[in-house]
């Protein structure tokens, strides 16, 4: 079991601490929401980031008729918001509410369930800003609702868990994908964060939710420290492997939501699209990030030195070792 020197502990004691105190100031649940249903819409504006589509280099793609193409993009705004709420929910949400509910053992125990709870918060209101922004698109483009729910992530989630033998795994499990998933959202959000050529309402929302996401990448990484030094080795071990697991999942191009979309569209030769694009997209991106964040929290080698991150880029949760 690793044992935090007073310095260290005093430093991830004094980060979450600051990272709360940037909550009630940053977090998108406390500022004023538009109301999106006021916002302008541009009809010539597209819905989404071309370069994020799996299939952007695909010449049925490119030489698809500009109005299946619009409606792709739009119908991509709905995997994404799809894809966001189900990882809201049936992700990060029982990871918040294991340190809710039965904190760790930790000095830091009262500040720990404080900013789990703050996260649950922004959780919520990410649901809410993706439910609204994507019947917004929906409304306005005048397409029928995307009715998708086996996404590759929550599916293999569920796996594992199953897979389980212990209590403690399933907890390691939960927390661990909601770490990874934590981490890899804000690489994938950071391109329409910025992107102001897509529709205003897709960027606005995409913004807001990138904010607190890069907030919720630093509360992960100081308490998943919190609870590594409580961990023996195999379960620190079995935290690593589960971290490193879930970018292959997290990076799934989904391409069964786009059969989906494709049946709802009529995408010429949409069968050859799929074939061709293969499940996994930009894998080594998602790698980086996991492998930094792994080396952040102190479990890049054998034996774990815990260092403290140098960003503070967000909101939080967890701590101290788990109760295993």
């Amino acid at each position: 079991m690793e044992q935090f020197s007073i310095s260290q502990e005093d430093a991830v004691q004094k980060m979450l601490q600051k990272l709360t105190t940037l909550w009630r100031t940053r977090a998108a649940v406390n500022q004023d929401i538009p109301v999106y249903a006021e916002l302008a819409f541009d009809a010539s504006k597209r819905d989404f980031s071309e370069s994020l589509l799996p299939f952007r280099d695909h010449d049925a793609w490119l030489q698809a008729p500009e109005a299946i193409r619009s409606a792709c993009l739009s119908y991509a705004w709905g995997i994404y918001n799809l894809k966001t709420i189900y990882i809201e929910c049936d992700v990060v949400t029982p990871a918040c509410e294991d340190i809710i509910k039965t904190p760790p053992a930790s000095n830091n125990r009262a500040l720990l369930q404080d900013v789990m709870s703050e996260a649950l918060l922004d959780e919520a209101l990410h649901t809410r800003m993706s439910v609204m922004a994507c019947n917004y698109i929906y409304d306005h483009r005048q397409l029928v609702p995307l009715d998708f729910t086996d996404f590759n992530l929550v599916q293999w989630r569920r796996q594992q868990l199953t897979s389980c033998g212990a209590e403690w795994e399933r907890r390691l499990t939960r927390f661990a994908i909601a770490c990874a998933s934590e981490t890899l959202i804000t690489d994938y959000l950071k391109t329409m964060a910025e992107d102001t050529s897509i529709q205003p309402i897709c960027h606005e929302v995409t913004r807001t939710h990138a904010v607190d996401e890069w907030s919720h990448s630093s509360v992960f990484s100081f308490s998943a420290m919190d609870i590594i030094r409580g961990l023996s080795e195999k379960e620190r071990e079995y935290f690593r492997r589960t971290v490193r697991k879930t970018v292959e999942m997290f990076a799934n191009n989904e391409l069964g939501a786009w059969q989906a979309v494709f049946n709802l569209i009529g995408m010429p030769h949409g069968a050859d699209i799929l074939h061709d694009t293969g499940d996994s997209n930009e894998v080594g991106v998602y790698t980086d990030s996991v492998e930094r964040l792994i080396d952040r929290i102190g479990l890049s080698g054998a034996a774990s030195t815990l260092s403290l991150p140098s960003h503070t880029a967000a909101t939080g949760r967890h701590g101290k070792g788990m109760t295993l």
